[in-house]
């Protein structure tokens, strides 16, 4: 019986381009679009500075976003992959696991303009990435084992390289092998306060996963096994599904949802209800006596445990359902730019976080199992109530955006940092991505001019 390392050997390795669905084809640029416009958004963070500071540009192999001039590709997996996560913009998906696919765009990116790649093979290792990292949510809860998701780029990372190198499928397993079995990520993570870590946990053991890949290369072996392994010895967990790990004939990555606001996927709900209730609250002009939120138990504890109330940082800010609606509800917006000026920090989110309350509703989940709900209930000085709910956000695969609607994203985010007309021309190379004989066609226009 194949390893579940196998199985994703064999999902990753028989994605072709030629055989593609055109859907699956538009869903991988809309997917590589919505990465890049992250990444360009966050370009001067202060976690890529650090990160800029400490790696080394080494040899000149391939592009840095953001950067003048070439680096090794250690550093451009590390660096874009920070820019990616950095801002909490990119997509979202979830099944047993939550994780955010789009993640693998950058690494993807610099293993093939490293081999001087085409943007079919970009293509290609997007889709193998996002069929693997997906289907593997679908197998095994690796949070339901005190591993946080990013867990899956030591797993994911290594088949995604092996594609864009072309390597065969027996040095593939044995890169995942070795580059799955040693970079297990805490949950810890992720709970309570968040730091930096968050911006580079996947990324970090994609970069590492560079060198695992290499060693395989060479003949370097791994314990193929260390899976099923694992599965076993965490068997109170949650059973792994094997069929999960079988291609069905569609593509995953056609699944996937897109975030309207740079905030933790569950909050994207509770903070599209609060910006419509912004308007309400304005128009009734009478000040907020208390907020009363519902939204699934899960939530909870990622959103709305103590340290959500009171955030230090960005990191946490980000990830706070009371802060993230407050500032929503007072600002008419919620913005990258807010965090970066640190709104989430006045006394007036402050204030206005004091009087909100938030419970668990133990009937979401069995009421909307595929939905992120949340109900909002206002309480104004003047006696009078607003009230709202939604049970799916906009840009969740229930309701998606549609391709204007990821282009404007993109631009909004990009515009600002390179340009209107930079900006455009990179979300033109994406459009005929698949046009391209070199993505150095692509990449040259990410670079610092």
């Amino acid at each position: 019986m194949p390893t579940i390392t196998q199985k994703l050997v064999q999902l990753s390795t028989a994605v072709a381009y030629s055989r593609l669905p055109p859907g699956t084809v538009a869903a991988a640029k809309r997917a590589i679009l919505d990465a890049l416009g992250c990444a360009i958004a966050a370009i001067g963070c202060e976690p890529a500075g650090i990160a800029g500071r400490v790696m080394p540009k080494g040899s000149a192999d391939v592009t840095v976003i953001g950067e003048r001039g070439r680096a090794s590709l250690e550093r451009a997996v590390l660096m874009n992959g920070i820019l990616v996560r950095y801002l909490d913009m990119m997509d979202v998906y979830w099944d047993k696991d939550v994780c955010h696919p789009a993640e693998n765009v950058p690494l993807a990116l610099a293993c093939v303009e490293s081999v001087n790649g085409s943007g079919q093979a970009l293509i290609e290792a997007v889709v193998a990435a996002y069929e693997a990292q997906l289907r593997l949510a679908h197998a095994m809860s690796l949070q339901n084992r005190g591993m946080h998701h990013v867990t899956a780029a030591g797993i994911v990372a290594p088949l995604v390289i092996g594609k864009a190198w072309g390597l065969d499928a027996a040095t593939i397993e044995q890169a995942v092998a070795l580059g799955g079995c040693r970079q297990f990520t805490l949950h810890a993570l992720s709970k309570g306060g968040l730091s930096m870590a968050k911006a580079i946990g996947y990324p970090w053991s994609a970069m590492s996963s560079v060198l695992a890949a290499r060693l395989a290369r060479e003949g370097f072996t791994g314990p193929v096994h260390f899976l099923d392994w694992y599965a076993e010895q965490s068997a109170e967990a949650g059973a792994v599904d094997p069929t999960a790990l079988e291609h069905d004939g569609s593509y995953l990555i056609e699944r996937v949802s897109f975030k309207q606001f740079p905030v933790q996927f569950e909050l994207q709900t509770p903070v599209e209800i609060a910006l419509r209730l912004h308007e309400r609250v304005a128009a009734a002009r009478s000040d907020i006596a208390s907020i009363d939120i519902q939204v699934a138990p899960a939530a909870m504890g990622r959103v709305a445990d103590p340290a959500k109330f009171a955030p230090e940082n960005r990191e946490t800010a980000d990830h706070s359902l009371p802060v993230c609606v407050a500032m929503a509800l007072l600002d008419g917006k919620l913005t990258a730019d807010q965090f970066e000026s640190e709104r989430w920090a006045k006394d007036d989110v402050a204030a206005l976080v004091g009087r909100m309350k938030v419970t668990p509703n133990a009937e979401y989940p069995k009421r909307y199992p595929q939905g992120r709900p949340a109900d909002i209930r206002i309480a104004l000085a003047n006696g009078e109530s607003l009230a709202d709910f939604q049970d799916v956000p906009t840009g969740d695969a229930a309701r998606p955006m549609d391709d204007l609607a990821i282009d404007r994203k993109f631009m909004a985010n990009a515009e600002e940092r390179i340009g209107r007309g930079h900006a455009r021309e990179v979300l033109e190379s994406v459009k005929r991505l698949e046009t391209l004989k070199r993505v150095e066609e692509l990449t040259h226009l990410l670079a610092a001019s």
